[in-house]
């Protein structure tokens, strides 16, 4: 019998954890998990059970995210509720890199990006049916 992976997560460099914990918090609504250090050295963030990992560098010129390296995210969460959540990260201050698009390839979805320049997308299925339920909102999708 094959073993389970029972969990993944993306591990981001950072010039300051305990910042940039703050910031996940305050704007995108994740919970701290777990620390280490004073300051923090390293934590672990997550919102409805998904984590990122936050590890301080000494040298900022170091963070790479993405983005920079011909990428669009540096995480990409599926979520349930794609519309709610973009007006609450929009409410929060999110800094917005792409609003809600209704993707080719069957996703709405939109993008954020943190402090450190790293990217974070979400998105939820979309098919023709759910553009036909929503058809009646202002943007129509």
């Amino acid at each position: 019998m094959a073993a389970d992976i029972l969990r993944g997560v993306p591990y981001f460099p950072v010039a300051d954890v305990a910042l940039t914990g703050d910031y996940y918090h305050d704007v995108f609504g994740f919970e701290r998990e777990y620390a280490a250090g004073d300051p923090p050295e390293f934590a672990v963030y997550s919102r409805s059970g998904s984590p990122i990992m936050f590890r301080r560098v000494a040298d900022a010129t170091l963070i790479r995210p993405n983005e920079s390296q011909g990428g669009t995210w540096d995480v990409f969460f599926w979520v349930s509720d794609v519309q709610s959540l973009y007006d609450e990260l929009a409410r929060r201050g999110a800094v917005t890199v792409y609003p809600l698009v209704v993707q080719p390839y069957g996703m709405k979805e939109f993008a954020v990006r943190d402090p450190n320049g790293y990217v974070l997308g979400f998105g939820q299925q979309w098919t023709t049916s759910s553009v036909q339920r929503n058809s009646t909102s202002p943007r129509g999708l």
